[in-house]
């Protein structure tokens, strides 16, 4: 530090804060900047009390009878309590705010001991009285009013079933606290907000189609939202809840997201059929989450804690293989699914080190993480979107093969009851027999048999059209479906469909097809008294009209 010493008083201020932040020195001299940090090592003594209430003479004399402070209170319990002396070099008045890096905190009490003046308690901050202080997600904070070129001592005393960071401060200027408030509450909030509506979007979509995949989805997205809504403390700030720690309530949840997140992808690349080994697994993988998500409730924070953490590890390299795998195989999905999870993958490995280290370094980890996993989430529905989008069109394959005759394109007999079933006005049905299919097909062939019924089926579809609907019923027999409300009476309708016949067998001759024609028998639903009995008069008509053709020709 000699280089320091050869200059002015200023620079050499800025060189002791450098120095106390690296060295961990429990004093802090605020000069020439609007943040400081000081870190979690040899910081905290362990505190047993007995109630919430602690008063600052309890808390100075524990602090000054404490054996020595704990290394580190990462991954311990209980309570804690530190002392910070602090000089504010600035000669103008400044609003500071003391930062904890915590939100797992049960009760949070600070005092402000000037050296002139007599202790002040600042307000309690905690999830659990938390109404007085400032509102900044993923931490707790509380304001400290230090005059202008005072000194002074601050006692700060914690408590939590489970401290998940190393428990570092930081010391902010007014206008960095509000920055860093912005940023942590806007960028949280909206991450959160794109989370949740992107589950109810899914929940919308179950409704609608009654997929589970969907359902899962909801599970998936939703659950995670809900976590960090209640990790950030977002959950507390919005309703005021004091009678429970909310921010707890992300590491309950977390199981039973990455259950459903298992049973999505299993479901989504069809793992049952496509990788029968990779489905076992996400299988298991999703009855353990679940499984462990439900015995969490009955366990130590610290527990559930661990287990989430391990699930996570667990978690990261499958979805990492699934959509590797995936990709491979050229599935579309793949590609959203992988993205996201990439990033996310990368967000979560980064947020767990965190956990572990109190290097100066760090930049944002829960910003970080939730903003992946919003953008994630979003990947996750774009994959949804696209097996919803494959199983459209797997059901309008489905549906068409089901109730459309493959060689002439229209409706099958299947298609034509579905018809009859849903109507309710009255009809007239007309038995349609081509005659000479079985001539084409003795002089022709078969092949080109099958041409003149697709040809029939076309020009029956044309003429018909604003007036009816063709059904083949099998073989050469057709069946049509006219709407009665078209014409005045049964007798007109006659007419016209026998102009009909007249003008299919036309274009049959004209396509090249001799010695054919068309038989035909009609019946009215109104005039029958069943749809059946209806069917049954068109068919003995269509004979009779047959075998009258078949006798004029003879004659």
């Amino acid at each position: 530090m000699w280089w320091c010493m050869a200059n002015n008083w200023q620079r050499f201020a800025m060189c002791v804060v450098i120095f106390i932040a690296t060295q961990d020195v429990l004093a802090l001299t605020l000069a020439n900047h609007d943040k400081y940090k000081v870190s979690n090592a040899d910081m905290w003594h362990s505190i047993t009390a007995e109630s919430s209430e602690i008063s600052f003479p309890f808390l100075q004399q524990a602090l000054n009878e404490s054996p020595g402070p704990v290394p580190t209170v990462l991954g311990l319990q209980g309570g804690y309590g530190a002392k910070l002396r602090i000089e504010n070099s600035f000669q103008d008045q400044k609003l500071w705010y003391v930062l904890v890096n915590a939100n797992f905190i049960d009760t949070g009490l600070a005092y402000w001991v000037p050296d002139t003046e007599p202790p002040l308690k600042l307000a309690n901050f905690s999830q659990l009285s938390d109404s007085q202080s400032p509102h900044i997600l993923h931490y707790q904070a509380v304001s400290l009013p230090i005059a202008a070129g005072e000194t002074g001592e601050l006692y700060i005393y914690v408590s939590a079933k489970h401290f998940a960071y190393p428990l570092s401060l930081q010391v902010l200027s007014e206008s960095e606290f509000y920055r860093k408030q912005l940023l942590m509450n806007s960028v949280t909030v909206g991450s959160i907000a794109i989370m949740l509506v992107l589950a109810l979007i899914s929940c919308i979509l179950f409704i609608r189609t009654h997929y589970i995949l969907t359902l899962a989805c909801a599970g998936y997205v939703g659950l995670h939202g809900l976590g960090w809504a209640t990790a950030s403390g977002l959950m507390d700030d919005l309703f005021d809840i004091t009678w429970a720690n909310t921010t707890y309530g992300g590491m309950y949840l977390f199981p039973f997201a990455i259950a459903c997140a298992a049973y999505f992808t299993r479901v989504l690349f069809n793992c049952d059929v496509r990788a029968i080994k990779t489905a076992r697994v996400l299988s298991a993988f999703t009855i353990a989450s679940f499984f462990l998500g439900v015995i969490g409730f009955f366990l130590k924070l610290y527990q559930v804690f661990i287990i989430a953490h391990i699930l996570a590890l667990i978690w990261l390299p499958i979805t990492l293989f699934v959509g590797v795998s995936m990709l491979g195989e050229g599935d579309f999905r793949a590609r959203y699914y992988l993205m996201g999870n990439s990033l996310y993958a990368a967000s979560l490995a980064y947020y767990m080190f965190t956990h572990i280290s109190d290097t100066p370094t760090q930049l944002y980890p829960e910003l970080i993480v939730v903003g992946a996993l919003s953008l994630d989430c979003v990947c996750i529905l774009l994959s949804l979107s696209e097996w919803l989008k494959n199983q459209q069109t797997e059901y309008s394959r489905s549906y068409n093969q089901a109730r459309f005759d493959p060689l002439t394109k229209v409706g099958n007999r299947f298609a034509f009851n579905e018809e009859i079933k849903a109507l309710n006005k009255d009809v007239i049905i007309a038995f349609i027999d081509l005659d000479g299919m079985k001539s084409v097909n003795d002089r022709l062939g078969h092949e080109q048999g099958d041409r003149f019924l697709q040809d029939a089926a076309m020009f029956m579809d044309d003429c018909l059209k604003g007036k009816g609907k063709v059904f083949r019923a099998g073989g050469d027999e057709f069946i049509w479906l006219i709407d009665q409300v078209q014409f005045t009476s049964y007798e007109e309708c006659v007419r016209t469909l026998g102009g009909v016949v007249d003008k299919i067998e036309n274009k049959l001759e004209r396509g090249g097809w001799n010695n054919v024609g068309i038989s035909i028998g009609m019946a009215s639903t109104a005039g029958t008294p069943s749809i059946s009995a209806c069917l049954a008069l068109a068919d003995e008509r269509m004979y009779q009209n047959k075998r009258q053709k078949i006798t004029e020709e003879f004659l």
